[in-house]
């Protein structure tokens, strides 16, 4: 089978399994000979097909590894995305590769999975993590701590890489996710089921979210949604979302983002609404109503479910985070760097 048949089979895989995907969240790549073909900016896993890649030249993605990029963040990674853009091989001109192209790159591998399970950025979002994943993992695992993603984020993977010498399968990227690397796509099922099954064994607390619940005072979503200038909502109840409505130092946890995902759909921050029949505006995308639950909108339904989604996923990560030391957002600098990160706002478009 051509790597990019195995690529496309295991994308939609692991695409459709929302234990690991939600949204147009991850990406893969295989590589053959001096092309690598990586998951395009925007599109969903679990809908791969061959015009879901971008056809890379791996020579032309190793030669920015060697350069040198303005100091400035808007200048810098300006210059690193004409530098990736002009990586595509000839005829994928159309097509605009995951802002994470340079990182699979990095992998001398021949298949690489990234994803965000919520299971494992209950480790990467943690006041724990690094020293929890080192005890669990050993030092087959690297450890990334949180930073600016784009060039300096592969930079840093790349140091990391020239520091360790042996060929490195398993990255764990603080606030982020996990990536894979494998020869084969069984290889990279044995990473992700040894991960998950390690994870999975040290949960002592499981969360309860169901998304797209009956909201108990209807009515109540309608007008958010407009106090907002939203067209459309959801509703997320379970025991989850009643124990982060029950007050607003309950909700704490779900009111700054855990990864660049819950920035992309969900926004900077939650709102914590005391009454949903007197609050005068909604100013966020996501409100959590007290001693009622979380409600996720959105200017259209597509929109307002990805919001749903990660919102649903950022109350998952939370959970996860009591196992393993206690919740650890990104930064106010992060934050406010991803949401007017270019790379992320076309995503979000798209």
């Amino acid at each position: 089978m051509k790597a990019l048949d195995v690529l496309i089979d295991y994308s939609r895989k692991y695409g459709a399994d929302p234990a690991l995907v939600n949204a147009g969240g991850g990406n893969t790549s295989a590589k053959e000979g001096d092309v690598m073909y990586v998951k395009c900016s925007g599109t969903a896993l679990k809908d791969a097909t061959a015009d879901s890649f971008a056809r890379m030249d791996m020579n032309a993605l190793r030669q920015i590894l060697t350069r040198h990029y303005p100091d400035t963040d808007r200048e810098r990674e300006a210059a690193f995305l004409a530098d990736m853009m002009a990586a595509r091989c000839p005829g994928e001109e159309n097509k605009r590769p995951s802002v994470e192209t340079l990182l699979h790159a990095i992998f001398p591998q021949k298949y690489v999975l990234h994803l965000h399970p919520a299971l494992v950025n209950g480790l990467t979002c943690s006041r724990g993590g690094e020293a929890l994943a080192r005890e669990i993992f050993g030092d087959g695992v690297v450890w990334i701590p949180a930073c600016r993603p784009g060039y300096i984020l592969a930079m840093l993977m790349n140091d990391r890489f020239e520091a360790a010498g042996d060929k490195i399968n398993v990255v764990l990227l603080e606030n982020h996710g996990v990536f894979f690397a494998a020869d084969t796509s069984e290889g990279l099922a044995a990473l992700l089921d040894d991960m998950m099954a390690k994870l999975g064994a040290r949960v002592g607390q499981k969360p309860d979210v169901v998304p797209d619940a009956p909201e108990p005072v209807p009515g109540t979503g309608a007008r958010l949604a407009a106090l907002g200038g939203f067209a459309c909502w959801h509703f997320l109840g379970g025991r989850t979302a009643e124990e982060f409505a029950s007050s607003r130092e309950a909700a704490e946890d779900m009111m700054t983002p855990f990864d660049p995902d819950q920035v992309v759909y969900c926004g900077a921050g939650a709102q914590f609404v005391e009454d949903a029949t007197t609050v005068a505006s909604i100013d966020a995308k996501v409100a959590i109503v007290r001693g009622v639950g979380l409600y996720a909108f959105g200017k259209d339904e597509k929109s307002a479910r990805n919001t749903m989604l990660l919102t649903a996923d950022s109350m998952n990560i939370a959970v996860y985070t009591r196992s393993f030391g206690g919740a650890s957002h990104l930064s106010e600098e992060l934050v406010d760097f991803l949401v007017h990160w270019e790379a992320e706002s076309y995503r979000q478009k798209v």
